[in-house]
């Protein structure tokens, strides 16, 4: 009887760890989501000459974020309050820059090619470090996740070693050693119940990702068809919203402070770069 127990309590956790069709369903039906109206900006910020093509935003302290552009290999400070920039840090040469993210003092710039840069403000030392992704990939989006306390990368167009047909795949980098892993492959199928497929879903390129300090769901930017998806921390699509593309000229960064204040950046598109702040309206169940 104790070993027909054990047999059966190992059973259960072998299936936990693969769940049903039927109970993502249910995952997604009782994750809780911070909801925004993203027609209703609580502020505008239109940036400066220096960041007319701004490629990445990341929360940097109160009142404050970090910006880079993807021409340059030049971070900046932008005050919120002030509306301007109060400090910039230059770590590398010209370039096609893409995301930025901060952890302690520590921060990340990723290059398209998937190469960070590592530097802190002040500190003139940069470190390159080499993601080595399987093939040759246009990445664009960066994210800590503190599940996992790993760097997210988010691929806007994956080599075929990467993924298949029209695949997303997000990958993961471990900064302790150095490893990347596939932390998400992304399948059309995946995405029907939020209503993105066909042409949507092809168009579907993500140009940044956000992870969400208080539920730890991911936010996934296009700018490409002007689109934002939300999914669990689990992988279960939650929420695929479309974007006003005269309101997000061409949106290509997203961060949160850590109280759960959304910021989406986009470029000038021939214009003054922007930053768009929504407060969060109230908590609500799925």
């Amino acid at each position: 009887m104790t070993r027909v127990l054990a047999f059966l309590l190992l059973l259960k956790g072998i299936l936990s760890c693969n769940p049903s069709a039927e109970e993502k369903k249910e995952e997604a039906k009782s994750m809780t989501t911070f909801v925004y109206d993203l027609t209703q900006p609580a502020e505008t910020y239109v940036l400066p000459k220096e960041l007319k093509e701004i490629s990445g935003v990341a929360f940097y302290a109160e009142n404050q974020l970090l910006c880079v552009q993807d021409e340059d290999g030049e971070v900046f400070v932008y005050d919120l309050v002030q509306q301007k920039i109060t400090e910039s840090h230059r770590f590398g040469p010209r370039g096609d820059y893409e995301g930025i993210e901060k952890i302690g003092d520590e921060i990340y710039v990723l290059q398209s090619n998937g190469t960070l840069f590592n530097f802190k403000l002040g500190n003139k030392e940069t470190r390159e470090i080499e993601t080595s992704l399987p093939g040759k990939n246009d990445v664009e989006g960066l994210t800590y996740d503190f599940g996992t306390k790993r760097l997210w990368l988010a691929v806007k167009e994956a080599s075929k070693k990467a993924a298949k047909d029209d695949d997303k795949v997000i990958f993961s980098f471990d900064l302790k050693s150095r490893r990347v892993f596939t932390e998400r492959e992304l399948k059309a199928k995946q995405f029907d119940q939020v209503g993105l497929k066909g042409k949507n879903w092809k168009d579907f390129k993500p140009s940044d990702i956000a992870s969400h300090p208080k539920t730890g769901e991911l936010y996934l930017l296009s700018s490409a068809g002007h689109r934002l998806v939300i999914f669990s921390a689990g992988g279960v699509p939650l929420k695929n919203i479309d974007l006003d593309p005269k309101q997000f000229r061409q949106p290509e960064g997203i961060c949160f402070t850590p109280e759960g204040t959304l910021y989406i950046s986009s470029e000038g598109d021939g214009k003054d770069g922007y930053i768009l702040k929504f407060n969060p309206l109230k908590e609500a169940d799925n």
